[in-house]
Parts: structure tokens; C-alpha cells; sequence
């Protein structure tokens, strides 16, 4: 089933040039989409405007009838000096349906509990949003994008200020919910987002969609799309391209292959 169709779009900021263009892209349910690209590319522009907070300047977007979206924006772009509570900021995600200032029932409050204590902090309910730290702050805002029971969910660089328990967490967790949602995550790690999207966007000004989770440094490059792989072994470490005019790279590491030239 067709979650959203999106066909010659255009994104950007009204009056400007736009940032990226000729976006095709085609959503179905339970798909796993990753979404790279290098900082400035324009993925947080796509991302806004596929949930509403910027307005195409070219092309259509097409949603299926009813489609409900969770949405995990970045933390930097969350107003921590608004005096919400952990669980009043879970319930706003059910303002489409109830309007932003509607009254939620014991149900409602009960689910914003359980997803609080899912995510390992149940017991920061009461606290404000300022007193959390940016990895809480990403948990919150997870339970808010999940509390609607959306057929898609869209996560913009999900794992920032988290720790590495979280991190683990939350893919097995997202690897889970994939299962009965779609879901669209942006993300610069693609040595570890690689390991559980079924397919991949590349976005530096252009769009690229590539329909699988296995995708080489010959096809980056071709996509314009400069982004370090993260390589898992014993030692945790980050594969680089190697030096011009040096071989030290080579005759260390035999087996490495070259990347984010």
C-alpha cells in the first residue's frame, strides 16, 4: 500500500532558490528508508516539508487517505524554555486529533506512561522539558512522535546526545516498531543505519534513491554524497579515505576501501 507519492518536488524557502529539486519518491507501508547526505545537503528541508512546516515550492505530495505521521524533529530545534512537562509533551502529540490545548483522558495519559517507561524514563513524568538533558530530551520526543500510532514515522538524526545503551535501544526498538509502520530516518552513520534500513536517499542538493541497504563508495561519490562509514569491529573506529601522496593508509589497513573523498 502507497503511504505517500511524491513526484518533481521542489523544496526550499519561499522567494530563495530552491535547496533541493526533482525529488521522486515513492512510500509504502513498513518500508525502512534511510536518509544521508551531508550537513547543508538538505535532508531537514525535505524532511519539514514532507510533515507540513514548509510548503512545496514546486511539485506535489501525495498522502494516502487518513495517513497519521509521527514526527521526531531534531533537539536543537525544541524551545526548552517552554514550561511543559515530560508527559504534557508526549500528549501534544495528539494534537492533530484533539487540538493543542484539548483535554487528554486516563487512556491517553496511561499510553504517555508506558511509552515514557519503554524508553527508560518513566520516572522524569513530571519534570520540564529544560530540566532534561539533549539524550532525555530525544527520548520525549520519541514517545510524543510514537504516541499517535502512526503509519510512518520520521526521524530527524534520532541518535544525536544519546548514549550508546540508548542507541542500541533504540534501532532494536525502531527494527520493532517497522514491523506495523513505515518509517524514514535521517542519519549520518551509514555503517550502522545500513545494518537495518531496507533502502537508501542520498541528499546534496540532489536526490538520489537507491532500492537497498547495501551501497558502495563508487556510488556515493557518483551520488556527490561525502559521508564517513563507520566501521564495526573490536575497537570502535571511522573509515577515512587516504591521504594523497600517502601510503601509510594503504599499508595499514590492506583491506580498508577508500571513502568521503
Amino acid at each position: 500500500m502507497e503511504l505517500i507519492r511524491i513526484r518533481d518536488l521542489a523544496v526550499g524557502y519561499p522567494g530563495e532558490t530552491p535547496v533541493v529539486k526533482g525529488i521522486e519518491l515513492t512510500i509504502h507501508e513498513r518500508d525502512y528508508i534511510g536518509l544521508i547526505g551531508p550537513n547543508g545537503g538538505g535532508k531537514t528541508t525535505f524532511i519539514r516539508t514532507l510533515v507540513g512546516l514548509l510548503t512545496p515550492l514546486a511539485g506535489r505530495i501525495e498522502y494516502s487517505n487518513g495517513l497519521k505521521i509521527g514526527y521526531l524533529p531534531q533537539v536543537k530545534s525544541i524551545d526548552r524554555s517552554f514550561p511543559l512537562s515530560v508527559v504534557d509533551v508526549v500528549l501534544s502529540g495528539l494534537s492533530a486529533r484533539k487540538g493543542l490545548f484539548g483535554r487528554y483522558g486516563r487512556r491517553e495519559r496511561l499510553r504517555a506512561s508506558e511509552l515514557l517507561e519503554e524508553t527508560g524514563i518513566g520516572r522524569l513524568t513530571r519534570r520540564t522539558v529544560g530540566e532534561l538533558s539533549g539524550g532525555e530530551l530525544q527520548r520525549v520526543l520519541l514517545c510524543r512522535a510514537l504516541i499517535s500510532d502512526p503509519q510512518l514515522l520520521i526521524l530527524d538524526e534520532p541518535t544525536t546526545f544519546v548514549d550508546n545503551r540508548f542507541e542500541k535501544e533504540l534501532y532494536e526498538l525502531l527494527a520493532e516498531l517497522n514491523r506495523r509502520m513505515a518509517i524514514l530516518m535521517v542519519s549520518h552513520d551509514l555503517g550502522t543505519t545500513s545494518r537495518y534500513v531496507k533502502s537508501i536517499v542520498c541528499i546534496n542538493r540532489c536526490f538520489h534513491y537507491h532500492p537497498s541497504n547495501l551501497i558502495t563508495p563508487e556510488q556515493l561519490q557518483e551520488y556527490d554524497c561525502p559521508i564517513q562509514l563507520i566501521s564495526h569491529g573490536p575497537v570502535p573506529h571511522t573509515v577515512l579515505s587516504p591521504h594523497d601522496g600517502c601510503n601509510c593508509c594503504e599499508r595499514h589497513t590492506p583491506n580498508s576501501t577508500p571513502t568521503n573523498r
